[in-house]
């Protein structure tokens, strides 16, 4: 199969290095305009453009605006973006679920960052990116397989919120309940009860992998995960392990007791996230465990709280049940109510107190969704814009309307700011030049003349800053034989292979041609000179 003209438009540079001096999408001019802005940069693309960031975790392409903010000798990362954009990157149901969970779903997902943007518990943006508040991850949600179910129940669900008493809800959901669900009060003692967060029986459940687990430790392995512990080492060699209150209180304790008597007690919780880091860390390998379908491992070593323990002479086993704290709407036992029928607006009303949605006209326009901090480990983020993307300080004082990639680094409590090389010059691109007969194998570079062939031609410009390349080819007698759009190049020499066909793959009469490659900057200017190809 041939290579796609946008594909030799990446690969050639590295396939030419004695003809192209610069490598397009790696170098940067170290005498580039450097600017170091106090407050901040802002990316903000067209709508339904993306921008391109490096060392944001979980997340590469984003809508909207991305803004970088200095903080703490680093970099954080804001992507902000209408409302409704916002939940086309949450990651918290797969796609293939039944329509009536995805619009549940998204309606309390809505809610709950609703709900945050009220309450303003974050300095720079409105809710966070981590299972901390929702799991937002771009747009990468969007352009995933599935992306188009989830973007149909955003739309169908338009406005669409959980209210009581005038105020967004807080529609707190996880996994899986096990079987129950709990009263907030339960699990978040410190933001009390609510009408519409109690406890209540969830038998569609059934169906989670999690619904029900099991972990199993031997007893050298539960002994050298205690003696890790500053309380518990005391107990080593164990002896026993005791639940001190029932499986499904979250408040419950575990008491473990050495051989020679010595008992320390601590929560359950606690004892959850102790044993879970420390046995990943010690026996990588068992655990997490397989879930009991054995199709993947468990999210963590013990997923909950909710654990009866069984101590054998070999082993020490824990017998739990759910995954996630519990409160407010369990995914899989939605998705157990949507496979037996209940709508979006049933199932919400199952677990919100009998609440259902409403249209709010006071939904917020816009929301700041916090990426945390940029991971600086492989050099300075690069911000790639691949349509033209204003560049603003925090501040709001212009800078550009730029194309190209980036790099803003840490400076203290500022960031050093790198544009792209050439950027705010004017477009300077050289006229397109063609090297026919050439060939393409080992040992042959484009631009080398290898008599016998003439199936392709070469084509050659240089651009001095970034531009949004383009192929024209004309027939003697006018018609336009292809147009390509090629995407975004980087100043430097670039490459493109015309292999003498039509935009529908049929190869051209013996003729002559006018070729041109046409590069548009930033700013919409456009440059480019045709040469002619026998």
């Amino acid at each position: 199969m041939r290579p796609t003209l946008r594909a030799l438009t990446l690969a050639a540079a590295l396939l030419v290095p004695t003809l192209t001096p610069v490598a397009a999408s790696a170098q940067v001019d170290a005498d580039a305009p450097r600017a170091v802005p106090s407050s901040g940069v802002r990316f903000t693309a067209d709508d339904g453009a993306l921008l391109e960031v490096s060392g944001v975790a979980n997340a590469r392409r984003f809508l909207g605006t991305v803004e970088l903010l200095p903080r703490r000798g680093g970099v954080d990362v804001v992507n902000e973006l209408p409302f409704d954009d916002y939940l086309l990157g949450l990651a918290e149901v797969p796609r293939s679920w039944p329509e009536a969970v995805l619009d549940a779903q998204v309606i309390a997902a809505r809610t709950y960052a609703w709900r945050s943007i009220r309450r303003g518990t974050f300095r720079d943006f409105d809710i966070c990116a981590t299972v901390a508040c929702q799991v937002f991850r771009g747009a990468e949600v969007l352009l995933a397989p599935g992306g188009d179910r989830w973007r149909a129940a955003v739309e169908r669900t338009r406005g669409r919120a959980l209210v009581a008493d005038g105020e967004p809800i807080l529609a707190r959901y996880f996994s899986t309940s096990g079987g129950r669900t709990y009263a907030n009060e339960e699990v978040f003692d410190s933001s009390g009860a609510f009408d519409y967060l109690t406890a209540i029986a969830d038998p569609f459940d059934a169906l989670s992998p999690l619904h029900r687990w099991e972990v199993r430790f031997t007893r050298a392995e539960f002994d050298a995960i205690l003696a890790e512990g500053r309380t518990l080492s005391a107990t080593v060699p164990s002896a026993d392990v005791e639940r001190l209150g029932a499986a499904d209180d979250p408040q419950a304790e575990v008491r473990v007791t050495g051989q020679d008597g010595t008992a320390v007690t601590v929560r359950a919780i606690v004892l959850r996230d102790f044993v879970s880091s420390t046995a990943q860390r010690l026996f990588p390998d068992r655990f997490p465990p397989l879930r009991a379908d054995g199709r993947a491992r468990l999210p963590s070593t013990i997923p909950t709280t909710r654990f009866d323990v069984e101590v054998t002479d070999d082993a020490v086993v824990l017998h739990g049940l759910g995954w996630g704290h519990g409160v407010g709407m369990g995914q899989w036992g939605a998705h157990g109510r949507a496979l037996a029928g209940h709508s979006a607006d049933e199932i919400l009303a199952a677990y919100y107190g009998g609440l259902t949605p409403v249209v709010d006209p006071a939904l917020p326009g816009t929301i700041r969704a916090g990426m945390g901090a940029a991971d600086l480990d492989a050099g300075p983020v690069e911000v790639r814009l691949t349509t033209p993307t204003r560049v603003t300080t925090v501040g709001g004082a212009a800078w550009s309307t730029s194309l190209g990639t980036w790099r803003i680094a840490a400076d203290g409590r500022r960031l050093a700011v790198i544009p792209p090389r050439g950027d705010g010059e004017p477009l300077a691109l050289t006229p397109t030049r063609a090297f026919p007969g050439v060939t393409w194998g080992p040992g042959r570079t484009p631009g080398s003349v290898h008599p016998g062939s003439s199936d392709a031609t070469d084509l050659r410009i240089t651009t001095n800053k970034p531009v949004l390349l383009r192929l024209e080819v004309t027939a003697a007698d006018g018609r336009t034989v292809r147009t390509d759009d090629l995407g975004l190049v980087e100043a430097g020499a670039h490459w493109i292979r015309w292999f003498h066909d039509t935009a529908g793959g049929a190869r051209v009469p013996a003729g002559r041609y006018e070729v041109r490659l046409v590069g548009v900057d930033g700013e919409g200017d456009e440059a480019g000179e045709a040469t002619t190809v026998v």
